[in-house]
This record gives structure tokens, C-alpha cells and sequence, in this order.
């Protein structure tokens, strides 16, 4: 039962890595689009909400874990 929120922790990271290096590789993702290189802030501003989310989330669990 210990071993259950390392692995836990590990799947999520592989799942993730895999999840990037097929969507970095795939023939949709490179291909040029202007589009999005002319929203770069817009995109910057979205991806910064969503690190501070995960940071969040992240303390929360912590102090939780601590707290038990």
C-alpha cells in the first residue's frame, strides 16, 4: 500500500511523456500554422494558468499529506 502514490507519481509522468513525444512527432504538429504563432501571448497567458493550477493542486496535496 506504501508503494501506491509512487507509482502512482510514475505512471502519470511516463503517460505524460509518452502522451508529448507522440503529439510532438505527429504530421499535424509540424506543419507550420500562423495562426497560432500570431496568438503567442494569448497561448503563453493560458499555459501560465495552467502551471499555476498545478502548483496549487500540488501544495494542497502536500499540506494534506502532511496534515495526515
Amino acid at each position: 500500500m506504501t508503494l501506491l502514490p509512487y507509482i502512482l507519481i510514475v505512471g502519470i509522468a511516463l503517460f505524460g511523456g509518452i502522451a508529448t513525444m507522440i503529439i510532438g512527432n505527429s504530421k499535424a504538429n509540424q506543419t507550420s500554422n500562423p495562426e497560432y504563432d500570431r496568438r503567442t501571448r494569448q497561448n503563453l497567458s493560458k499555459l501560465t494558468y495552467v502551471y499555476v493550477g498545478a502548483i496549487v493542486l500540488g501544495i494542497g496535496g502536500f499540506v494534506l499529506y502532511l496534515v495526515n
